[in-house]
């Protein structure tokens, strides 16, 4: 009798096992990816209108300079990139005026993998996105960056910092800007870093099955004092934002 309960609690721990087992591989196997927020078709586009203040104390009487134009990028063909990986090609145009004809300005690529997107921007390469896609999840986006490779030019009162530790902090949310609607966003901060000297922010936001659709960056130097602003009192550097205001396929 003795011999006989032992199997059966021994049985009994096994099924518990099996049961656990099924579940924690079932959570692995739903996890959602979120694809989509980066979607790869050849033939998309997304049109950006793309502002700017330029700082620049050299010249007091205009500090500030403020410049608008628009840019589409158009997903072309596939090629395999140096590392034997499938890549597609993002095509770029220009305008001043989306009535004027768009002008070709350049080629950027990106690589689409399972795990991320890296992204390659005038032969400078950043990890977009990592999936799959969590509220939370942190990685190095600038990891491929060489230190020859600094796309900006350098801040003159703090040494350059450009290991950012992109984030995901917010998934699913809704946007709007006037032109373009989402009930599910993907929010990445890529760095937010500000004293009374420096101000560096960068913002990312993925809509579903449109991608990248605003990009907020600011480089600044300034002394400020009291209630002094960037916006108003820096002297060096440069703000952009970028929003899309039109997507579709060609």
């Amino acid at each position: 009798m003795k011999s006989n309960y032992t199997k059966l609690i021994f049985c009994f721990f096994l099924s518990i096992l099996a049961v656990l087992s099924c579940k924690k591989e079932s959570e692995v196997v739903n996890l959602p990816y979120e694809y989509n927020y980066f979607p790869d078709d050849s033939g998309r586009y997304v049109i950006y209108k793309v502002d700017s203040v330029v700082y620049n104390d050299f010249d007091p009487l205009n500090l500030k300079r403020y410049s608008s134009q628009y840019v589409k990028e158009i997903i072309t063909e596939e090629f395999t990139d140096n590392l034997g990986r499938s890549a597609k090609k993002i095509e770029r145009y220009v305008t001043s005026d989306t009535t004027l004809p768009w002008q070709f300005w350049n080629v950027w690529y990106f690589i689409k993998s399972k795990t991320n997107v890296e992204q390659v921007e005038d032969n400078i390469r950043y990890v977009k996105l990592i999936f799959p896609a969590q509220n939370g999840s942190e990685w190095h986006g600038n990891k491929y960056v060489e230190s020859d490779q600094f796309p900006f030019q350098n801040l003159r009162y703090t040494a350059t910092d450009f290991d950012w530790i992109y984030s995901i902090t917010e998934k699913n949310g809704s946007y709007y800007n006037g032109s373009i609607a989402s009930d599910s966003t993907l929010t990445v901060l890529q760095v937010a870093d500000s004293s009374n000297v420096q101000k560096v922010y960068s913002v990312e936001r993925y809509a579903k099955d449109i991608g990248l659709v605003y990009k907020e960056l600011w480089r600044l130097d300034a002394q400020l004092i009291d209630t002094q602003t960037y916006i108003n009192n820096a002297k060096y550097g440069f703000i952009v934002y970028q929003k899309a205001i039109k997507f579709g396929v060609e």
